[in-house]
Order: structure tokens, then sequence, then C-alpha cells
């Protein structure tokens, strides 16, 4: 082939592809793999009932275990499947408390789920429930964090900023009249908007605790870096939105749709993407790419965790409504 010949050749590349529709771009969009900065992270925590202890005796202060412990159980997430020792940082409502897992096992847990608009399959890799004892005296947990993990056996290492949970609040809050007013106020799409997982998942959010001995958690100090910011901790916030477009091919078609994709944004400590995938799509490619791709244009401020910035999550809700 002459150098003539491959230059126009190149040049028509270009053209072509310079006219591809805003779907390819998508698609293109949909392949970025996932690319977790930590080795685990928690997914989520709940109560999961008490223990009385004995008093340790006269000396002892009130904050240790002697009057009760309640009981917690939570849930790792992490990108590949292995057993990791893990140290888990909390504040509560009383103080700065700590917890070491030594053996925290995470396997493969395929899931199959149903949303309003469509079924689909994810792959994830999950921990069966895990629990500590948290003494009485420390309330209950505000917000929750993998501080260090390492392979099991190993010395617990610090690879990244920790991805920390807001814990959740008792039943009697949730059921609170002003959450209740919130809910109503809602978007009725948003209301709709469900996603559900139909088939059984190796983390139990109803496991009962173990009959032997459970990781008990210890005051600590209060970290200094707490102390350097107002708002220790932050979720991860839209910088500049990019709002979905209702596909032009889909009005062509004369079929006119109501729906809500969502993705999940994938953030590195400097709000950057890295990773996209979806948290419910429609089953439409033109609506889940086109959704891909705003969410992917859209810019983000990081989560923040003891007031560093730290890997974290967004999702991304595409409204779309014909006219």
């Amino acid at each position: 082939m002459t150098r003539h010949r491959r230059l126009a050749l190149a040049f028509c590349v270009l053209v072509a592809l310079a006219s591809l529709p805003r779907a390819a771009a998508a698609w293109q969009t949909q392949q970025i793999p996932y690319r977790s900065y930590c080795a685990a992270w928690m997914r989520r925590i709940s109560r999961a009932g008490s223990v009385a202890r004995p008093s340790q005796g006269p000396g002892v202060p009130g904050s240790a275990l002697g009057g009760g412990a309640s009981i917690w159980r939570y849930e790792l997430s992490a990108p590949t499947p292995a057993a990791l020792s893990v140290e888990l940082t909390m504040q509560t409502t009383k103080g700065w408390y700590r917890v070491m897992a030594p053996t925290v096992p995470l396997v493969k847990d395929g899931g199959h789920y149903r949303s309003s608009e469509a079924a689909f399959r994810r792959n994830e890799v999950h921990s069966p429930a895990q629990f500590f004892e948290l003494p009485f005296a420390a309330g209950r947990p505000k917000y929750v964090w993998v501080s260090k993990v390492g392979y099991e056996g190993a010395t617990p290492q610090t690879p990244c900023p920790a991805m920390w949970v807001k814990a959740p609040r008792s039943q009697k809050h949730a059921k609170s009249k002003k959450q209740s007013a919130a809910e109503r106020n809602m978007p009725k799409w948003l209301r709709h908007f469900r996603t559900k997982r139909v088939n059984p998942s190796v983390y139990d959010a109803h496991a009962l605790p173990p009959v032997g001995a459970i990781a008990r958690a210890h005051a600590i100090s209060e970290p200094e870096s707490v102390l350097t910011c107002t708002h220790p901790f932050r979720q991860a916030r839209v910088e500049r939105v990019t709002a979905p477009d209702y596909p032009g091919a889909a009005a062509a078609q004369g079929e006119y749709y109501e729906l809500a994709v969502a993705v999940s944004v994938e953030l590195g400590r400097k709000g950057q993407i890295v990773g996209l995938g979806f948290e419910s799509p429609s089953g439409n490619s033109l609506f889940d790419g086109n959704a891909l791709y705003a969410a992917s244009q859209t810019t983000y401020l990081p989560k923040i965790g003891l007031c560093r910035p730290v890997p974290g999550f967004y999702i991304y809700l595409a409204q779309y409504a014909p006219g």
C-alpha cells in the first residue's frame, strides 16, 4: 500500500469515528472496568442484638464490657475473593472505638436483580455476615470504616484511605414523621425506583450471631485528623452535572417511554471516575447507553472521611420522559 493510500485510509477512519452517534461513545464508556483502590470496604451495618456481661469488679471503669454490649452485623465488599484481616474504626454517639477482625472471608456472590424496569445480573464479591460487640456505654455507631486491611496471616496494611459507611438509625427514628414527610415529597418517579435481589446472597441480613466468641470493640483516642476540618465525613457529590438527553432514536421509532436508569459511578480520591456500572438499568440499550454517557461526562467531588478525600461511589440517576 502506498503512502498516499495509507493517509487516505487513516483520514476515512477518523471521519467515520467522528460521525459515530453519541450512543456509541456511551458504549465505550460502559467498558471501563471497576478498579477499587482498597482491598475491601464496608457495605452495610445493622444491629443484631445484645449480650449481657457480668461486672468486671469494683476497679473497672463504666466503659468496660461489664454491663452488657450491643452486637452489630456488617458486610464487606471487595474486587476479588480473598480472606482478609481487617481493622474497623468507628465514631459512636459517645466516643471512638476500634475492633480487629482477624479473618473475614470474601467470596463470589453473583446477584440476580429486578428493578421496576428490567431484570439483570451483577457479579459481586461479598463477605458472609460478620459480627462485633460494642459496649452499651459506647452508644451506637455513627460512622464505621475499614481503617486497615491485609491478607489473612499478614500484618494489616493501609494501601489507601478507607471507605466508610454511615451507620443506620434505629427503627424508631426511621419511622419518624419527619422522614415519612420527606418520602411523601420525593418525586413520583424516584419513589418507584427500587432494585431488589431475587436470589439468596452469601450475606444474610438476618443472620444470628455465632455462639462462640465475638470480636469486641475497644475505646481509642479521637483521631487528630478529625480536628482539622468542620465536616470530617461527607458523601461524594456532583460538581457539574451533565443532564441525560431523551434518545432521538427512541422518539424516531414512535415509542415514548417514561423511565429511570441508575448508574453506579466509582470515584477515586480526586473525584475522578475509575469505574461505571448499572445499579438499575432500564433494559433498553438506547436509554442505558445514554445514561452511562451522561454519568461519565458529569464531574464529581470525592467522598471525605476523617477530613481526607477517600475512594467512594455515587449513584447517578437519569430520568427520562418524552416532550
